[in-house]
């Protein structure tokens, strides 16, 4: 369903043999699109149909007249959603009864400043003590929000990440050098960065910790006069919490380091009137959890249902961690797995104007669907439709509180 607000972006149509398109202005010339009646939901009309086609391949789209489909959140994570309701409708309409609730939820803010907000709501994490609770006694995590068809992610790479705004007075000139100035003390702040080494710069044998300097930007200067404000923003990652609040405890000192040296420069002190000012303008927090073992309910519901539906069956776990908004109940303590539900014959362009994507294989689709229900009820218990009860896989955690516990 679109914004009710308008312009949105249109859902746009393409044949799968033609080039993707390189430009929004090129996007928004392509003639076929999708439509919406007033109350915004899809109307099936032949753009409908032929938008909705399944195939087997990019090749097999493009063989067969298949069509491209252009709209943001494709693969991430709109195919996954419609399946996970879709698991949602089908245990209502047959009246499937669990022994422990079963909750679907979708979850909002998981990009970008999103912060992963609305799963930190639900597991009660708080980002300013890094704990949480798991009041409400979930025993098992099924997220769906991988991209690829047959993944699935057990370990949860973590990141701290910062945006940090140096301010200076007004009325400098440019190329004036009679005051301290925020550009150099982004810069500063910058160059002790780079000078950080992590544990794996110094032993190719450790686990590998990054961070980097994603955007460093200034303001828009008046004429004649020097840039006001300068932004920097950085990241850092580790797929375990000890090597991550280790980078941490390097990185954060040199933002004000780097405010602190430029201002002694020209002799001034934080608090001066014509010293550079540092502000902390955003924090994200993405707990890190690497399993010690695999011997939990949702890894092993993982596995045995692949086995019994006979769809993504492994040869051995993958123990590569991912950044996803799974990382908060796997790090409050919940036995989690993310893995993938929606089937495409081929998608691109993901996170930006020419997200596209074409549906795959049906079966398969519908195959996965059924594994989320089974892995729900497995964990969850259930009662049979001759009235008997199959008991939850895993007992009750016990009574909870809203302090934390982790």
């Amino acid at each position: 369903m679109p914004p009710k607000s308008n312009p949105y972006m249109p859902v746009k149509l393409q044949k799968a043999s033609e080039p993707i398109v390189a430009s929004p202005q090129e996007l928004a010339a392509l003639k076929d699109e999708l439509h919406f009646d007033k109350n915004g939901k899809i109307i099936q009309d032949e753009n409908y149909k032929k938008a909705y086609v399944r195939y087997a391949s990019l090749e097999d789209a493009q063989k067969k007249g298949g069509y491209r489909i252009y709209v943001p959140g494709f693969a991430d994570a709109m195919g996954n959603t419609t399946g996970v309701m879709t698991a949602a409708i089908m245990m209502k309409k047959y009246n499937i009864k669990p022994v422990y609730d079963i909750w679907v939820c979708g979850t909002t803010g998981e990009e970008g400043k999103g912060n992963l907000c609305g799963m930190k709501q639900l597991y009660g994490y708080n980002q300013d003590t890094g704990k949480g609770n798991n009041a409400l006694n979930f025993v098992a995590n099924f997220g769906a929000d991988s991209t690829r068809p047959g993944s699935g992610t057990l370990n949860y790479l973590g990141s701290y990440r910062f945006e940090i705004k140096y301010t200076e007075p007004a009325g400098y000139k440019q190329g004036g050098a009679e005051a301290p100035s925020a550009m150099m003390a982004m810069t500063r702040a910058i160059a002790k960065i780079a000078d950080v080494k992590s544990p794996w710069d110094l032993d190719k044998k450790a686990e590998r910790t990054t961070y980097t300097v994603g955007v460093a930007s200034c303001d828009t200067a008046a004429p004649g006069e020097r840039s006001r404000s300068c932004t920097l923003m950085v990241d850092m990652r580790s797929p375990t919490q000890g090597p991550l609040s280790a980078i941490r405890k390097q990185i954060e000192p040199t933002f004000k380091a780097g405010m602190d040296e430029e201002n002694a420069k020209y002799g001034v002190k934080a608090g001066d009137k014509n010293a550079v000012k540092m502000e902390l303008v955003w924090f994200g927090d993405r707990p890190a959890h690497q399993r010690a073992n695999f011997n939990d309910i949702a890894t092993q519901i993982y596995w045995q249902s692949a086995q019994t539906v006979g769809i993504d069956k492994l040869k051995e776990l993958k123990t590569n961690s991912s950044s996803l908004n799974d990382n908060v109940p796997a790090a409050v303590g919940v036995p989690t797995v993310n893995f993938n539900v929606h089937t495409v014959a081929a998608n691109g362009g993901g996170h930006t104007f020419n997200e596209w994507g074409i549906p795959g294989n049906a079966q398969d689709e519908g195959k996965r669907i059924f594994r989320m229900v089974l892995m729900g009820l497995t964990a969850a218990g259930y009662h049979t439709s001759t009235g008997e009860v199959v008991r939850p896989t895993a007992d009750p955690i016990g009574a909870r509180t809203t302090e934390d516990m982790y």
